[in-house]
C-alpha cells in the first residue's frame, strides 16, 4: 500500500476502527454544522438557517486532500482555514487580505479545486428554522425527528448510508461529526434509536476535512438565507448561484427543509399532532 505522506490522521483513524476491514479505499465522511443569522427585510424578529454539510471520500483521497489543502494554506501563511474569519478579515486573515479581490478569489478557487478533485460526493441538509418552529407547533416534530441539529444530521446520515449501500461499501463506511454542538446529546439519542450505535465525533482540530465541510456549509447556508429574504430578486438569485458554482462540480445529495417539506415528513413518518 502506497502512502501519500509519512503520517495521515485519517488513515490512522480508519485503521484503528476498521481493523481487518481496512483498505485505503474505505469511505469516510466528515460533517459540520453551520448556523447563520440575519435580519429579514421588513421583519423585526431574527430569522436563521441551519446547514449540516460534509463530504465522503476514500482514505487514500482524504490523505491526499490533507496534504494538498495544507500546502495551499501554507503558501499563504495560513495554518487553519475558517470561512467566517476569511469573509470578515479576522484571525489569520486580519492582515494582507482586505480589499485584495484577486488574491481572495484565487485562494478560494485553489481550495475549491483541491476539494473537487479529492472527494466522491457531498451530503448536506439545510433547515429553515422559522419553518421548523411553525411545523413543531402543529406536530411533535422535536420528539419524533429531533431538534434542528439532530434532524439535519439524521437526514445526512440516512442519505450517506443509502449511498454506501448502493456502492456496496456500507461495511467499511465511517462517518464523523464535528464535536461541540449544544444539541449533540439529542442527535446521539436519535441516532442510537435508529441505528443502535452512537454517532462518532471528533474535535475540529483533529481532521482537516472539517475545514472543507466548514467551507461548503458557509457557502450553502449564506446562499439559502439570501434566497429566502423578502428583498430577493432574480439578479440576486443569479449571484447566489454563482457564489456556490465552485461546489457544483461535486456530486451531491442535498436538500432544503422548509415548511412544506417538514409537513410532508410529519405525514410520511406518522408524527402525532400536538394536543391543543
Amino acid at each position: 500500500m502506497s502512502h501519500v505522506s509519512s503520517y495521515s490522521f485519517v488513515e490512522h483513524l480508519a485503521m484503528s476502527v476498521l481493523f481487518a476491514r481496512y483498505s485505503d479505499e474505505a469511505p469516510i465522511a466528515m460533517f459540520t454544522a453551520y448556523t447563520g443569522y440575519f435580519d429579514a427585510s421588513g421583519h423585526p424578529n431574527q430569522q436563521s438557517v441551519l446547514t449540516v454539510a460534509g463530504f465522503v471520500s476514500t482514505v487514500k483521497k482524504w490523505a491526499r486532500f490533507d496534504e494538498q489543502w495544507n500546502a495551499i494554506l501554507a503558501s499563504e501563511g495560513v495554518k487553519h482555514f475558517h470561512m467566517t474569519e476569511f469573509v470578515s478579515d479576522q484571525g489569520e486573515f486580519l492582515v494582507g487580505w482586505k480589499g485584495e479581490s484577486r488574491k481572495r478569489k484565487d485562494f478560494i478557487d485553489r481550495l475549491a479545486g483541491c476539494l473537487a478533485s479529492n472527494v466522491n460526493k457531498s451530503f448536506r441538509t439545510t433547515l429553515i428554522l422559522a419553518d421548523y418552529d411553525a411545523a413543531n407547533k402543529i406536530y411533535e416534530l422535536e420528539e419524533f425527528l429531533g431538534r434542528p441539529y439532530a434532524l439535519c444530521c439524521m437526514v445526512c446520515t440516512y442519505t450517506l448510508i443509502k449511498w454506501a449501500e448502493k456502492k456496496n461499501v456500507d461495511k467499511k463506511l465511517l462517518y464523523y461529526f464535528e464535536d461541540g454542538d449544544k444539541d449533540k446529546g439529542n442527535f446521539e439519542q436519535m441516532h442510537k434509536s435508529t441505528y443502535k450505535i452512537n454517532p462518532r465525533f471528533l474535535d475540529k482540530t483533529e481532521a482537516v476535512a472539517f475545514q472543507a465541510a466548514d467551507f461548503a456549509g458557509w457557502k450553502i447556508r449564506s446562499s439559502i438565507q439570501g434566497a429566502i429574504k423578502d428583498d430577493h430578486t432574480l439578479e440576486k438569485g443569479i449571484k447566489l448561484l454563482q457564489s456556490v458554482q465552485m461546489l457544483q462540480k461535486i456530486p451531491k445529495d442535498a436538500g432544503v427543509l422548509n415548511y412544506e417539506a417538514l409537513m410532508k415528513y410529519c405525514l410520511n413518518y406518522a408524527v402525532p399532532q400536538r394536543q391543543s
